[in-house]
């Protein structure tokens, strides 16, 4: 009785031990002033966001304030490798807008470094399934244009960074179906 009660303990501890998050994992809703990040990676990652704010002018919060009060979460791009790190701008982003729409910035973690691949917007950034281009998973952002349209931008690994693939328009219905209209080449 007491070997099958350490079994079922270590089988239980097992389960439990194997069902713990990455600890890198445990930045679901967090700023990044508190994600559980290595201090290099947060160190790259707001030094990057920092020097897009770096003209606002005198009285608008700093690119670090900025960069510190936005908000963390994992995204799951390759097949291999940590998740990518998704930053959505905060309460202190002046560019987030009435409609939900603000900028966003993604990181891949190379060791102990953020390498910075790419800056959009929108009010969702989300990969799409089974796209891989060069690794990674496409992609796509959606834009609110008012409460009836928007747009949807894809974009690309190219190796390095994503880059806009194409884009195209989208209105929704009172029934709340959703119409697309042609896909093109973004205009950035």
């Amino acid at each position: 009785m007491v070997r099958q009660s350490g079994l079922l303990l270590l089988l239980i501890i097992s389960v439990v031990a194997s069902a713990q998050p990455d600890t890198n994992a445990n930045t679901g809703h967090a700023s990044l002033l508190t994600a559980r990040l290595p201090a290099q990676v947060r160190s790259d990652i707001v030094a990057t966001i920092a020097k897009g704010f770096s003209d606002e002018p005198k009285g608008f919060p700093s690119g670090q304030r900025i960069a510190l009060s936005s908000w963390v979460s994992l995204v799951r791009l390759s097949q291999t490798g940590p998740a990518a790190i998704l930053i959505t701008s905060g309460p202190d982003d002046p560019d987030n807008g009435a409609t939900g729409n603000g900028d966003f910035w993604l990181f891949r973690r190379i060791g102990n470094h953020a390498v910075f691949m790419l800056k959009g917007g929108g009010f969702s950034a989300s990969p799409r399934r089974g796209a891989y281009h060069n690794g990674m998973l496409d992609l796509q952002t959606a834009w609110n244009m008012s409460c009836c349209e928007g747009a949807i931008e894809v974009y690309r690994f190219d190796g390095v960074r994503y880059k806009a693939a194409y884009c195209y328009s989208y209105t929704v219905d009172e029934g709340d179906n959703m119409k697309s209209g042609p896909h093109g080449k973004c205009n950035h």
